[in-house]
């Protein structure tokens, strides 16, 4: 068993150590391009706009109020 731990110990310095040939700044990039997609949302595109907007405009029309804007009529 320590044989596999030296083994992995050895083979992590070999990449991540000060010795790797890989610079440091290389690694943040592999990290920002992995986690990229997490960190920035992508925008909408037309089709799922139209369909959230269709969406809603159904839920305010089953809701019963029409879509309109109506309120008590106030006493004159």
């Amino acid at each position: 068993m320590n044989e596999i731990a030296d083994t992995a110990y050895n083979v992590t310095s070999q990449i991540f150590g000060p010795e790797s040939g890989v610079p440091w700044w290389a690694w943040m990039f592999v990290l920002v391009a992995m986690f990229w997609k997490v960190a920035v949302s992508e925008p909408k595109t037309a089709q799922e706009a139209a369909e959230d907007r269709d969406r809603a405009l159904i839920a305010e029309i089953a809701d019963g109020n029409g879509g309109g804007k109506k309120g008590k009529k106030g006493k004159k």
